[in-house]
């Protein structure tokens, strides 16, 4: 205690030269915890988007049949997403859909999509610019989305948030209202709610109808993709398995690919943390600047204290009283250091986190890693001054004027 309060006592004797020999451990504290608590806030976001799609869910979606036996990853979410299969032409069908539906005992749903190239508007308006998407009413279970107002029925048309305060601004409920789909007048049965998620964003422009009746009017016979949920999330493995048995009897070819939503995850999540670990390296660069920054003014303040050191061990000091003094208030100084950068990057987190839409703050692991970079930094870079003072001879300091 007495060695700590001899340092303490040294740095606030020399307030603006300490806080600017901890300077670098500031900036680099700051760096480094900041890239480490965003870090974690991205991967829990991420995380929570990909459970509210559902870890039992898998899409079947096209691949070219050169790519027999390789599931490499769609270019869309695995829950399920509207946008064209790419250049890889869809031999899927609403058949492929029904047969999983019959034989895959692991599967509890299953919804085929199909993105349609129909023009939405209202009668005497002009084109909506709104995407159109056949499917079943499984589909709307099968991700969660939740009706703020009626339901889904075939004869009608299901409408996201966005496509309903699109096509009837100024009305509450569009139920019963009428939409032109292709040259078809249809009736709004259903309106999505605006929820938060990867699905209910991709749903709000979207207009939804009957799978059968949305080909028809488009004049095709194949849908983009299946979306399929496993009964729990330890079935889905063997869901995957009967899905691509089934699958592969009806497209010896293996003109399709099966992705599962947990896989994705685990890729998104592996990456994020390799950037994540990558970027806090190059910021802890900043840390031996600052390191390099403490020693100097360590052998600084050793010189300066020479007949200081030489009286205590006059006195009675030991080597190892001296080393003690000069390290703690090395580490002291670190300490200090990390403690404002850390402060300021839990402010920082907390801002881009709130201008980002998620939360972010400072978790427990980079709390641990602030006060152990600290503390190692002041440790490494305070011993060698620590050990010249500690070897001074007594005569020698006392010499010192």
């Amino acid at each position: 205690m007495n060695a700590i309060s001899i340092a303490f006592d040294s740095i606030w004797s020399h307030r603006l030269r300490s806080a600017l020999t901890a300077l670098g451990i500031v900036i680099g504290v700051f760096a480094v915890v900041t890239l480490t608590s965003l870090g974690a806030a991205v991967n829990h976001y991420v995380s929570g988007q990909f459970a509210g799609l559902g870890a039992t869910i898998l899409t079947i979606s096209p691949a070219t049949p050169a790519a027999s036996g390789q599931h490499h990853p769609h270019h869309h979410f695995g829950g399920g997403g509207f946008g064209p299969a790419g250049p890889v032409p869809s031999t899927l069908t609403v058949a492929d859909a029904n047969a999983i539906r019959s034989h895959a005992s692991a599967v509890r749903s299953v919804a085929p999509l199909a993105q349609l190239p129909l023009i939405v508007s209202v009668p005497g308006h002009g084109p909506s610019g709104l995407s159109v998407v056949g499917t079943t009413g499984a589909y709307f279970s099968l991700e969660n989305l939740t009706f703020s107002h009626g339901r889904y029925e075939s004869s009608g048309v299901v409408l996201g948030s966005g496509a309903a305060k699109t096509l009837f601004p100024h009305l509450t409920s569009p139920i019963g209202q009428t939409v032109v789909v292709g040259s078809s007048r249809l009736s709004v049965d259903g309106v999505l709610m605006a929820n938060k998620g990867i699905a209910a964003a991709q749903s709000s422009n979207v207009v939804f109808l009957a799978v059968t009746r949305g080909l028809k009017l488009a004049g095709l016979n194949k849908v983009s993709e299946i979306v399929v949920r496993a009964t729990s999330n330890n079935t889905v493995n063997r869901a995957d398995r009967q899905v691509a048995r089934i699958m592969d009897r009806r497209h010896p070819n293996r003109d399709f690919q099966v992705t599962k939503n947990s896989a994705l995850l685990s890729t998104v999540t592996s990456t994020l943390s390799t950037i994540t670990t990558f970027l806090s390296g190059l910021a802890a660069i900043s840390l031996l600047v600052g390191g390099i920054g403490i020693m100097n003014i360590m052998l600084v303040t050793v010189a300066e204290r020479f007949r200081e050191i030489g009286i205590r061990k006059a006195m009675g000091a030991r080597d190892g009283d001296i080393l003690v003094q000069f390290l703690a208030e090395s580490v002291l100084l670190s300490l200090l250091g990390g403690a404002v950068g850390m402060g300021l990057a839990a402010v920082a987190a907390g801002i881009i986190g709130h201008l980002a839409g998620f939360a972010a703050g400072l978790t427990a692991s980079a709390v641990v890693l602030a006060l152990a970079f600290s503390i190692v930094v002041g440790a490494v870079f305070g011993v060698l001054p620590a050990f010249r003072a500690a070897r001074l001879m007594p005569t020698d300091a006392l010499r010192t004027e």
